[in-house]
């Protein structure tokens, strides 16, 4: 298989479980190429940018799961399927971890195969994705959020609070269970809606994911966060959906 690279290279640490990582992937007869950015960072020159990653048939995060929340845009922008290595702390969304990358194949072959939908905001002119969450956040520390949710424009709920997590069923284990919401089966076509420390005892929401769902700022900005990429801020109502597109996900 050509595999594509996405890896961290911030830290010495870093760069050198993706050279090890590539390391033990070509000794399985697996070619690997990247970007030209991270290339040029492990090994100072271009040489492993040798072919994009639509021609691949697999995404191979390093690090942990902001890593592979990173990559999954290379996979949702070239459909190819995606697949973690875990070097990081968590890396619940990955399939192996870094000391098991000598037995890549044996791990990839049990992996189960997974079909993860993903969301979709329009912001400021540009389209936004996100496989496990958007969160419309408070944006002073001091305050809350003044919110009001709808679902095909029936209202769930009126809240303040520090936030509101729009998941998918994937990312449903991610902030949305920290604050107390559902864990969902990737297998249920479902949104999970969740106030974070509201001020009164609102539950969270499981809606169709054929709905789009509204957050309307009832007082001051907010802040809007797309699998914790800060998009910016904005003063009136925001609509939420699930993406046409989807992405293959190994675990």
């Amino acid at each position: 298989m050509k595999l594509y690279l996405c890896a961290n290279g911030f830290t010495n640490e870093q760069q050198e479980q993706a050279r090890s990582c590539v390391k033990s992937l070509e000794e399985l007869s697996h070619p690997c190429s990247m970007s030209k950015d991270l290339s040029m960072t492990l090994y100072g020159n271009d040489s492993y940018a040798c072919f994009a990653p639509e021609e691949c048939d697999l995404i191979v995060s390093v690090g942990g799961d902001g890593a592979l929340l990173k990559a999954a845009k290379v996979s949702f922008d070239t459909g190819v399927p995606l697949i973690g290595i875990n070097a990081g702390r968590v890396g619940y969304l990955c399939a192996m971890r870094l000391d098991e990358v000598d037995s890549f194949d044996r791990k990839f072959r049990n992996c189960e195969r997974n079909i993860c939908s993903v969301l979709e905001v329009d912001f400021k002119g540009e389209r936004h994705y996100a496989l496990n969450d958007i969160v419309i956040s408070k944006t002073n520390f001091g305050k809350t959020a003044d919110l009001s949710v709808y679902a095909d424009k029936k209202e769930l709920f009126e809240v303040r609070a520090d936030a509101v997590i729009v998941s998918t069923p994937t990312g449903s284990s991610a902030y949305n269970r920290s604050a107390g919401g559902p864990l969902v089966s990737e297998k249920v076509h479902a949104l999970i809606v969740t106030p974070v420390c509201s001020n009164t005892l609102t539950p969270a929401y499981i809606v169709d994911d054929q709905c789009i769902v509204e957050v309307k700022v009832n007082h001051e900005d907010a802040g809007i966060y797309a699998d914790s990429r800060f998009l910016g801020t904005y003063p009136d109502s925001l609509s939420i959906r699930r993406s046409e597109k989807t992405i293959t996900l190994y675990k």
